[in-house]
């Protein structure tokens, strides 16, 4: 891909997937004047994007159905291109010349695996390890079989994909440890993975937090459970904002047969959830975005999906949807 004289803006979700697949583009050779992320769970960012005259605006790893309002008035500037990469619910997709769209929302797959695709020549660890942050662990591993990844090497990949997505989990900045801008600034000049993950200074902090955090959660209880589904409520603790969906993938992996949504506490008196279906799902299963979906602020993909902000009051019917369609 050439550079365009015209300036590029990114615009990208903070945990691994967005990070990496802005970082994959960057090394296609576009270089951004702009970059635009939040936390993971801040996905309206098109309206943080300030006037522009002419842009290229790429878009990595956030819903276009949550951006509809933003896109379409970015659209209305015929000096805007906009090329969209993404795996979750996007809804019914603008009509536009200045639109192109890479969203493929199939099971197995995330936004850097989509990137990695289009650009010639990408190093695919880089995909693998978003994909490993992302919970698509076996298609991380079917991509490094082909070129006899070592297992240590693999290992290395994948704590760091997990450690990138776990920083990106939290209410506020104070959260968590580094802030998604400053690890896409961190990551621009790194062409090898391994170099990032032994040179960026990141990793060795984050993994000591990440350990802190597993002691909090040792002895959690399920809040309730029926048969193969599981519910579990956490407490109103920044390891918990931060730890909470790294968890319920854990939990997804170790147990493919079951289903788990985590809910907890913010600020506002809401609550967030994170929602997982079986990965060993039978066909007819229903997916965790389907079940995310019925309530306002909801949305994902097949296998894992979120709330965003849950009432306290909706509770209940949350519980018992959830063990509706999983129990």
């Amino acid at each position: 891909m050439n550079q365009s004289s015209t300036p590029a803006c990114f615009v990208f979700n903070g945990d691994a997937d967005g990070l990496i697949s802005q970082h994959l583009m960057g090394l296609s050779g576009i270089s951004p004047s702009l970059r635009i992320t939040g936390l993971k769970r801040e996905i309206v960012l098109l309206e943080r994007i300030p006037p522009l005259k002419t842009a290229n605006i790429y878009v990595f790893d956030i819903s276009l159905e949550s951006n509809r309002s933003g896109l379409l008035r970015l659209l209305e500037n015929p000096e805007i291109r906009i090329t969209w990469f993404d795996h979750h619910e996007s809804g019914n997709l603008p009509v536009s010349p200045r639109l192109k769209t890479h969203i493929f929302n199939t099971r197995g797959t995330c936004s850097a695996l989509i990137v990695h695709g289009e650009v010639p020549g990408s190093d695919r660890r880089w995909a693998a390890m978003a994909a490993f942050g992302d919970n698509v662990p076996e298609a991380a591993e079917a991509l490094l079989r082909p070129k006899r990844i070592s297992e240590s090497e693999t290992a290395l990949l994948r704590e760091a994909g997990e450690l990138l997505n776990y920083n990106a989990y939290g209410e506020t900045e104070e959260d968590v440890l580094f802030q998604p801008i400053k690890i896409a600034e961190l990551l621009s000049p790194f062409r090898d993975p391994l170099a990032f993950i032994h040179e960026s200074g990141i990793f060795k902090p984050l993994r000591n937090q990440f350990r802190e955090d597993e002691r909090e959660v040792q002895n959690l209880l399920p809040h309730e459970e029926k048969g193969l589904a599981r519910i579990y409520h956490l407490p109103a603790k920044p390891w918990a904002r931060r730890l909470g969906a790294s968890y319920v993938n854990r939990m997804a992996r170790e147990n493919p047969k079951m289903a788990v949504a985590i809910l907890h506490p913010l600020q506002d008196g809401s609550y967030q959830v994170s929602i997982r279906s079986p990965r060993g799902r039978i066909p007819s299963a229903p997916f965790a975005s389907d079940l995310a979906q019925e309530f306002s602020t909801g949305g994902g993909r097949a296998l894992a999906a979120g709330i965003n902000r849950l009432p306290p009051e909706s509770i209940p019917l949350f519980h018992q949807r959830f063990f509706d369609l999983y129990s």
